[in-house]
Formats: C-alpha cells, structure tokens, sequence
C-alpha cells in the first residue's frame, strides 16, 4: 500500500502532466517513500485523459489512477471523487499547471510532522497572476474570512491532508462543494508553511474574474451565516428606526399638528417595510433553493470510467 496519494484534478493538463508527473516520481523515489498519482479528469477540453492513459502505460497501474468524468463538475468535486480512490495514509493535493512545485511537498510533509497536523496548507509567498487576478482574489479572500471566520487564512489548493479527515469530506452532501469549509468543519489542527508558487507553464487560468465571484457568493450562501446575520441585524435597525420615528411623528402630530395626514406611515410602510420584505425573501430564496437541490440528492460527480 502507498503511503501518500497525490490527487490531481486535471481540466487542461495536455501540455503538463507528463513533466508533473515526472517530478512527482523523481520527489517520492528521492525521499525513499512509496506514493500513488490519481488524476481526476474533469471533463476539460484537451487531450489530457490520453495523455494520462499513456502515462499509467508507460509507468504502471501501481503508480497512476485515473479517472474520467462524464463532464465539468469543478475543481473541488473533482477532488473528492479523488479521494473516494486514494490508498495512501497522506493525500497530497495540488494543480495540474506546474505553479505547484513538487519538491515542495517536503515542506509540508515537514511542517506536518511537527505536531501530527491533520491538514496543511502550502501559503503562497507570492502569487504568479496578473495584478488584477491578484487584487481580485484577495479581496474575495477577505470577504470568506469574514464570512466563515473559522476558515483558515492560508487556505490553497496545495494541501496536505490525513486519510481519515478526507474521509469524513466525503460523508458531507452539500448543494455546493467546498473543499475548504468542509475542511473546516472536520478539524481545527491546521497549519500552513511558505511554499512558492511558480508562473503556469503554459495556457492561461480557467477561473475567469466572474467565475471566482459566483465561486464566493456559492460559498457564502452555502458555508456561511454572515447573510442571516446581516439579514437580522437590518431588521433589528430598521425596527429601532421606524419606531423611534414612528413615536417622533407621534409627539410631533400632538404637539403641532403639522403633517399631511398619513403621509408618514405611508412613506414608512412602502420605504422601510416592502424594502426589507424583498431583502429577505433574496436571501430565503437563495437558502430555499440550496435547499432543493440537496434534497434532490444532485451528484457532486458522475464516473464516465475508472482505471483502478
């Protein structure tokens, strides 16, 4: 049996799996430690998955798993078909595109051992996209940090985790996957350590600006009570507000009688009320449609074939 599987969800990995896959084996045949590669085809629109075909060829069913997927279900439901086929007590989880460096894997492997962490995240020292990407994507960090508190701030897609916490990852059926929250609610014995992140080697990135922020308002409606909690603080203002307003006109219409008669409810009521009704129901409707789609039991992923 491995001791460590590398899980690598691949969308456009033609150009890159081969020399990945390269320094994966050099990496683990260097360090003496035994390993397996699971690549996760995820529907993309290349050649990859004869590309990986070849390869388990070429280096043996012992060492590549594969697995196809009859479409594009993401990058995180990707991996948890991974994990659903992984042997080893450790599973590594990085990018197909070569910004992830396999030698680095010894720095987590180190930083685990240090107190038995569960997971491990590689923290970009700096990050190899254009300056807007990289603008965007720390603010949508912020925003998850405020909307799950919990969520470790170095979270990434390089990731060293235990068997058995992927394990637990696989038990949960939400209508939006998020690797890292359900990692979040799994355990809090987390760390991080620097680790470089390298320019792609070739292609541009497949998360688009629109993407990452359908990606983060998914997150947030799915992982996060930061909208309810908005939601009921509003209302607790505007109650505050309307009825001291209310007791103003109140006081007002007996002291001086200066009002047009109804105009301030009316005002009040249409403004304040039908406002906040209609912020409410955007917000139930978002819960009440994640709702839906668990109970339905919608897959998080379909297996077109398994080389196992």
């Amino acid at each position: 049996m491995p001791e460590y599987s590398v899980v690598v969800p691949v969308y456009q990995g033609e150009a890159t799996l081969r020399s990945l896959t390269l320094q994966i084996q050099a990496f683990f045949q260097e360090l003496g430690r035994s390993f397996e590669i699971i690549f996760v085809c995820d529907g993309g629109p290349d050649n990859s998955w004869q590309v990986i075909q070849t390869l388990r060829a070429e280096l043996g069913a012992d060492v590549i798993k594969a697995v196809q997927l009859s479409r594009n279900f993401g990058q995180h439901n990707a991996l948890l078909c991974g994990f659903r086929h992984v042997c080893g007590r450790f599973i590594i989880t990085m990018d197909e595109d070569l910004q992830h460096r396999p030698t680095d894997i010894a720095r987590l492997l180190e930083r685990q051992a240090e107190a038995d962490y569960d997971v491990v995240y590689g923290k970009y020292e700096t990050l190899q996209h254009s300056a807007f990407r990289n603008s965007t994507s720390r603010t949508m960090r912020r925003l998850l940090r405020l909307g799950i508190p919990d969520l470790h701030p170095d979270y990434s897609a390089f990731r060293l985790i235990k068997m058995e916490v992927a394990q637990h990852c696989l038990m949960m059926r939400n209508s939006y996957t998020f690797l890292d929250g359900y990692l979040t609610w799994v355990t809090n014995h987390v760390a991080s350590v620097p680790v470089e992140h390298q320019e792609r080697a070739v292609g541009k990135s497949a998360y688009t600006v629109g993407k990452l922020v359908a990606h983060s308002i998914n997150i947030f409606a799915t992982f996060s009570d930061l909208p309810i909690r908005l939601l009921s603080i509003t209302s607790v203002v505007v109650f505050l507000l309307t009825s001291a307003y209310s007791i103003y006109v109140l006081v007002r219409k007996f002291l001086y009688n200066d009002f047009l008669s109804g105009f301030p409810s009316l005002i009040i009521s249409i403004g304040f009320g039908v406002g906040l009704l209609l912020l409410g129901m955007g917000i139930l409707g978002e819960y009440i449609h994640r709702i839906n789609l668990k109970t339905t039991r919608r897959p998080n992923f379909v297996e077109r074939q398994v080389l196992d």
